[in-house]
């Protein structure tokens, strides 16, 4: 009892200081997700009864506020803890489960630098390199999420835009963490959107990793004479060595394309073909390791246990998608993706993994509420696991923004 008393109390004196405006300009967005799903045969036999289904939930709040005219603070709470089904929880245990991901200071122009010192997300949904954050659509089990405690600069000149990242990855429960650094820069020349960066992760006591340097280059190209195609190219590349001094040569690449045009409504084309080298013979670790890698490709593949990458064989994914959106019914868009999975090193008999098909249908009833009705598929080869029987997904997610 006296816990809630002091959770009440705390909400009534935040909401009397924010009115007060000492929390000057507090402003607060946020979501509540829903994810309700199905899963059948994950052992890709059909003989075996595994059918199975849960619903989880990710509540987050964004709140922020001026400090003063040269500085602000961004707090933000998640709870994604609980899958339907569960026991209920009382308030000391919905209290243990509120997680503070984000607690930032942003100072404003100092020395020409914007600087955001604390416990931050960092990069952008799906990247191959790097990303701390909400893991969005398509959702894996449980929505997780991840923060990253750092200092990140940024400074604008004209056309280019640099950011220097000092911070630590999160240890396990009483360790430090990981140490994390790099810089990333971004222009745009012309019709070209480049973007160059390099980090630099290692171990707070040189014990396991080693020291591990990631170098990559984006290029985005916006077509002048077909304004709604969009190409795009990426390449990383591993540098550095593990503790035992063996090199870090893996290297991974992506390029994207999509077109958009008028078909009774809006219909859209996708293609994809992204790499990551898997180990070779050589007495070098040429696997692609990634700082945090968020490419998720395919609802399986993402988050219902067809995971990336592939032990150490790496791995080649193709992915053909369209979608439409009907002129007579705005709100709906219907997505069809396929997505074939390859070892990039072939150890198993066949190189081929398998393939997935995804359908997926988004009513947006506004920019602050949609739902979306899915159905994906995926089917191993037979020559690796003796079956082709599918493993399969069929679910619906909400998202109400606030």
């Amino acid at each position: 009892m006296k816990k809630i008393l002091s959770m009440v109390a705390a909400v009534a004196i935040l909401s009397s200081v924010a009115s007060a405006e000492l929390l000057k300009n507090f402003k607060h967005t946020g979501s509540l997700e829903v994810n309700a799903y199905n899963v059948n045969n994950a052992d890709f036999d059909k003989n075996t009864d595994d059918k199975s289904g849960d619903v989880d939930t990710r509540l987050m709040l964004d709140m922020s506020f001026d400090l003063n005219d040269d500085a602000s603070a961004v707090v933000s709470v998640v709870k994604n803890n609980r899958q339907w089904g569960t026991a209920q929880e009382d308030a000391n245990t919905i209290q243990t489960n509120l997680v503070f991901e984000q607690a930032y200071l942003n100072l404003k122009g100092v020395m020409g630098i914007d600087h955001k010192i604390g416990r931050q997300y960092y990069g952008n949904p799906g990247d191959m390199v790097i990303y701390f954050g909400p893991q969005n659509w398509p959702y894996p089990v449980k929505m997780p999420v991840s923060a990253l405690d750092a200092w990140v600069g940024t400074y604008k000149y004209n056309d280019w835009t640099f950011t220097g990242l000092l911070g630590k990855i999160t240890g396990a429960t009483g360790t430090m963490g990981e140490n994390l650094s790099g810089i990333d820069v971004k222009t745009k020349i012309s019709m070209f959107n480049l973007n160059a960066y390099y980090y630099n992760y290692s171990d707070n006591d040189n014990t396991s990793v080693g020291r591990l340097g990631l170098a990559g280059l984006r290029a985005n190209w916006e077509c002048q004479f077909l304004k709604d195609l969009n190409l795009a190219a990426e390449y990383d590349k591993n540098f550095g060595s593990d503790k035992s001094y063996v090199q870090y040569k893996g290297y991974a690449y992506k390029v994207n394309a999509d077109y958009k045009m008028d078909l009774a409504g809006k219909m859209g084309f996708n293609a994809e073909y992204a790499y990551a080298s898997g180990q070779d013979s050589s007495s070098d670790n040429t696997v692609y390791t990634a700082i945090n890698s968020d490419y998720r490709p395919g609802i399986m593949m993402s988050g219902f246990g067809v995971a990336l990458p592939f032990a150490n064989s790496g791995w080649k994914i193709i992915n053909l998608g369209a979608n439409w959106t009907p002129s007579a019914m705005e709100k709906l868009n219907i997505a069809l993706n396929y997505y074939n999975a390859k070892e990039a090193e072939k150890k198993s008999t066949s190189d081929t993994l398998g393939n997935e098909y995804d359908l997926v249908a988004t009513w947006k009833h506004s920019d602050n509420l949609s739902i979306k009705g899915y159905y994906a598929m995926f089917t191993p080869d037979k020559d690796n696991t003796g079956t082709d029987d599918a493993y399969t997904a069929l679910g619906a997610a909400f998202v109400v923004k606030f």
